[in-house]
């Protein structure tokens, strides 16, 4: 049995103020171009079903465009009698009782099976059955539904999730969810599964046969150097499954570090832009140029407007500027910063008339003070 793997599609994303030459943000289009090819990879190779693992729509309550879009997408695969599970991610789970789920309209295309009622589903596909947890945005309705999660005797399972399972951190999205490690062991008994959430490709080191299809567009730099595209499995009795990734054609995003700026003079660097600029590659791509350690009279000669300008290839350039920082400078803010705890405590005690909640708040500010200097607020954000 051949199964088809995608995720994340984000349909109706739209960033940078630029348009297509259809008059679309260019890159919802972009975004469109990539659902659309994988659709057209389905059509060709044919399989005996397609799982979508969450997110695909941006939103909860996406606009017309996408909306049409993909329902349009979605009746080119149910009239080719391809049939598809798709689960709600936490982009398009609405977060109140009185926004009605948008996959909810998937029930009126056959061969479309939705997965958005905040609660543990299956579907029987002959020999396979498909199991589906969709976000969940109660903790406590999620665990009870997780209890439910049960694989069928002598049948294929493959369970579709939407979470993050064996990270450290999260991606800091509204509603986002881990996977609770003490349930790990469960999704071991299943011959596949087929996760959404994190935008690269990649096994679950922690699971046998659990992976990540990514998204089918780039949605930052961080996915700058990761090929999209699709899983395709294959399920064969006594056959461990070990998805092929198919990739499509994307948008190039290029990053670009130029280091040690501060060692440099301007010409040195304006001669490693232009080498940039000079790359065949840079042609309608996304770019990222670092300047490292950079200091602030060479941040002014090398203006955006002038980097723009000697750089005219790519649809868009993002550039980030790190500033090296002097040792007499960081002596200054930690005394500045040892004024802003006094002002602070003045302020609180001037202002609260309970000497006891003023103790309190003035703690906290001490804390939250010392966690900025010392730098420990950093470790926090990465172990999130």
């Amino acid at each position: 049995m051949k199964i088809l793997h995608f995720s994340d599609t984000h349909l109706g994303y739209h960033e940078l103020d630029k348009l297509s030459p259809s008059g679309i943000n260019l890159r919802e289009q972009d975004v469109y171009d990539a659902f659309q090819k994988v659709v057209d990879a389905a059509l060709e190779i044919q399989p005996d079903l397609i799982l979508h693992s969450g997110d695909f729509f941006h939103r909860p309550s996406p606009a017309n465009r996408p909306m049409i879009f993909g329902l349009e997408q979605l009746a080119r695969l149910s009239e080719a009698n391809i049939p598809i599970v798709v689960i709600a991610g936490n982009h398009e789970t609405p977060k109140t009782i009185f926004t009605s789920p948008i996959l909810k309209a998937f029930q009126t295309i056959p061969n479309v099976f939705p997965i958005f009622s905040q609660k543990y589903e299956t579907f029987e596909f002959g020999n396979l059955v498909v199991h589906g947890v969709p976000h969940i945005n109660d903790d406590v309705l999620e665990l009870e539904e997780m209890d439910k999660i049960q694989p069928v005797e002598g049948k294929f399972n493959i369970i579709l999730l939407h979470t993050s399972i064996g990270k450290t951190f999260m991606m800091d999205e509204y509603g986002e969810k881990l996977y609770p490690p003490e349930r790990l062991d469960l999704l071991n008994k299943f011959d596949y599964v087929a996760l959404g959430h994190w935008h690269n490709f990649q096994k679950v080191g922690k699971l046998d046969t659990a992976w990540y299809s990514g998204s089918t567009e780039r949605m930052s730099e961080a996915e700058a150097k990761s090929e999209k595209g699709f899983c395709l499995i294959e399920l064969e009795k006594g056959k461990k499954v070990v998805p092929e990734f198919i990739p499509i054609p994307t948008r190039n995003w290029i990053v670009e570090e130029i280091k040690n700026c501060n060692n440099k003079s301007i010409a040195e660097i304006e001669e490693q832009l232009q080498k940039l600029a000079d790359r065949e590659d840079l042609k309608d791509a996304l770019l990222s140029i670092h300047l490292e350690d950079i200091a602030p009279i060479q941040s002014v000669e090398l203006s955006t407007r002038k980097i723009y300008a000697m750089i005219a290839a790519p649809i868009h350039i993002t550039i980030i500027r790190k500033f090296i920082v002097a040792e007499t400078q960081k002596v200054d803010f930690k005394s500045r910063s040892e004024n802003l705890v006094s002002l602070m405590r003045s302020f609180i005690s001037n202002e609260i008339d309970d000497e006891k909640k003023a103790d309190v708040l003035s703690e906290k500010a001490d804390y939250y003070f010392n966690l900025f200097n010392s730098g420990e607020y950093k470790n926090r954000i990465k172990n999130k």
